[in-house]
């Protein structure tokens, strides 16, 4: 996340940065309508967006290694950039997001990619996962986005539920104690959420929250959300 996000000047000009300004959400309805706001013209807002999704999508195939077939499901996939990039691995696709705005971009999107038929969008909030059957996902995968989910207790169990036996779940998300969030930013009183309901777990609240909806970790590192030191 971070406290430059981007916004797109005239075409032609370089992108103004502006200073995060935190939203104040009291339910999720409030959090719907924002993304929905930001669909229609949405970026990446924390540099050079080809760079960024490379690193990440190298990051995910590092985990993913010796993965073929099955289904990957991706919770939180707004505009789909990543299912799309790793749709190709998998005999099927499917990317779910409570943002009706972000789903019909995601959509558009993936009329025009190769395998498109079997890839399969829908708005679906992570806390219920109501069109996905038990047991029946090989690979769930969230990206930078459980950081925005309100009820995450809920996300994990339905993580829990959805995914085969030895499946894997795959998440990306600040680090809530990385020394930008807990100490710098505070101290130049700069806001670090988009939503006043966003929250970002430690490395330990992270492990507790997915120990107690009876998923193992397995492996656990560290990566730059930024391009410098997240």
């Amino acid at each position: 996340c971070g406290a430059l996000p981007v916004r797109s000047g005239p075409p032609g000009e370089a992108p103004v940065r502006t200073r995060l300004t935190t939203r104040n959400v009291r339910n999720p309805e409030n959090v719907v309508r924002h993304f929905d706001s930001l669909a229609p013209h949405y970026h990446e807002a924390h540099g050079c967006a080809e760079k960024l999704l490379s690193y990440r999508l190298g990051i995910i195939r590092g985990f993913l290694a010796g993965a073929q077939g099955g289904t990957l499901l991706e919770i939180g996939c707004g505009t789909a950039s990543h299912l799309l990039a790793l749709a190709g691995q998998f005999a099927h696709a499917i990317g779910t997001d409570m943002s009706p705005a972000m789903v019909n971009v995601a959509r558009r999107r993936t009329e025009g990619s190769p395998g498109s038929d079997r890839i399969s969008i829908r708005v679906d909030p992570a806390e219920e996962l109501a069109t996905i059957g038990d047991s029946s996902i090989d690979v769930v995968l969230c990206v930078g986005a459980l950081e925005h989910m309100v009820q995450k207790d809920r996300v994990a169990r339905q993580v829990h539920r959805v995914l085969k036996p030895g499946g894997m779940f795959v998440v990306l998300t600040p680090n809530g104690g990385y020394c930008w969030y807990r100490h710098v930013a505070p101290a130049l009183r700069l806001e670090i959420r988009h939503l006043s309901t966003d929250q970002f777990l430690t490395a330990g609240e992270l492990e507790r929250l997915l120990r107690c909806a009876n998923l193992k970790t397995v492996a656990h590192r560290y990566w730059r959300f930024v391009p410098h030191g997240d």
